[in-house]
């Protein structure tokens, strides 16, 4: 594809940066190239008409010039937007983190571009916004490659309702007498269920357990900013 035009590629703006003194280096999100690099020109000059729309959570048809590993932006079409509001807002931020850690660059990945569209929908109906990170979470692992079966055990065994079990990595769910999620909990995420009572927390932790496996102690920003938010709401 090397100079090569992409016209109106749907995307979403992941993150954005300034770059010299009218222009904008920007980590973009397509649905058919993957997490690209983007450099936008002039667009921070007075009378540019692109600036306004090169914002997260804007769903957008950008134009390109596919040179190299940097792509230059030609136009920005915006389609529509989602205008995140409070808690909401941070984890928006916080799953735009995780799709430029899991996803490496210019690796198509379709599947997930639409797991981001339904949860950019769900987050901004601002209900039942854990449940929804979770899911995100898990549709993240299975496209990146790095699920586990959440409806058996480890060693192949059916999960039971009624049991607690706990998580290894690189093997999977172990049933545990003393274990951090129970059965229910496990069945309902595998069904993608309604995450009712002490699931919630349940699956928080589980899912933490299974991302952190794969961040390799890398920190996640929006993680921080996100738990001091949530402990003065």
């Amino acid at each position: 594809m090397a100079g090569s035009a992409v016209y109106l590629q749907p995307a979403f703006v992941l993150q954005h940066r300034p770059y010299r003194e009218t222009s904008l280096l920007l980590d973009v999100f397509t649905r058919d190239f993957g997490v690209i690099s983007m450099l936008a020109k002039g667009v921070r000059k007075e009378k540019s008409k692109m600036a306004g729309v090169l914002l997260p959570f804007c769903e957008l048809r950008l134009s390109f010039i596919d040179k190299n590993e940097l792509k230059i932006l030609s136009q920005a079409e915006y389609v529509g937007g989602y205008p995140l509001k409070r808690l909401a807002l941070y984890c928006g931020f916080y799953v735009n983190e995780l799709v430029q850690i899991f996803i490496h660059k210019n690796d198509p990945q379709r599947e997930i571009f639409f797991c981001y569209e339904r949860c950019l929908r769900d987050l901004l109906v601002d209900e039942r916004i854990e449940q929804t990170l979770r899911y995100f979470e898990l549709d993240l692992l299975q496209e990146a490659g790095y699920a586990i079966s959440l409806d058996l055990e480890g060693n192949g065994k059916p999960i039971r309702q009624e049991r607690r079990y706990t998580f290894e990595a690189d093997f999977g769910m172990v049933a545990d007498s003393q274990g951090f999620v129970s059965g229910d909990t496990l069945l309902n995420l595998a069904a993608k269920s309604p995450l009712l009572g002490q699931s919630l927390p349940e699956a928080k932790l589980l899912l933490r357990k299974m991302l952190d496996g794969h961040l390799q102690n890398r920190p996640l920003k929006s993680r921080d900013v996100l738990a001091k938010i949530i402990k003065y709401l």
